[in-house]
């Protein structure tokens, strides 16, 4: 990513997380992520339909958007790695970026113990969409 699109995946938006089924499929998912350098981070239920997706085939799409007219959003093409759960302290990072502080707090003691694997998205190729809509 270049440091305009770094500057605007930096933003506050829910991404949708796009993957392939096990019968060739796409399942594509609203998902929270954040940045850690150069690298997108995402957390999912360990067994879960998204989980499932990447152990059989971990090339990916995420999408991050601007609902906000003029629209605006980056295609963040890759292959997805596969890691541990996130620490509290990342879970916490995560949480508090969608809900704010307090909020934030209350929902990773409440989901605290849940088994979830994080994921780590390196783009290998970056599209922009420019709407032309309120221009």
């Amino acid at each position: 990513m270049n440091e305009e699109q770094r500057k605007f995946a930096a933003e506050v938006n829910v991404a949708v997380l796009a993957t392939v089924d096990g019968k060739g499929r796409p399942h594509a998912t609203p998902i929270w992520y954040m940045l850690d350098g150069d690298e997108i981070v995402l957390s999912v239920g360990r067994g879960g339909q998204k989980h499932r997706n990447l152990e059989r085939n971990p090339e990916v799409t995420l999408v991050i958007d601007s609902r906000k007219v003029p629209y605006f959003a980056l295609m963040v093409a890759g292959r997805m790695e596969i890691g541990p759960s996130l620490t509290d302290e990342q879970r916490l990072a995560l949480a508090t970026r969608y809900l704010g502080e307090e909020i934030g707090k209350r929902y990773v003691e409440m989901t605290a113990g849940e088994d979830s694997v994080s994921l780590r998205l390196k783009a290998r190729k970056v599209m922009e969409f420019n709407g032309r809509a309120g221009r």
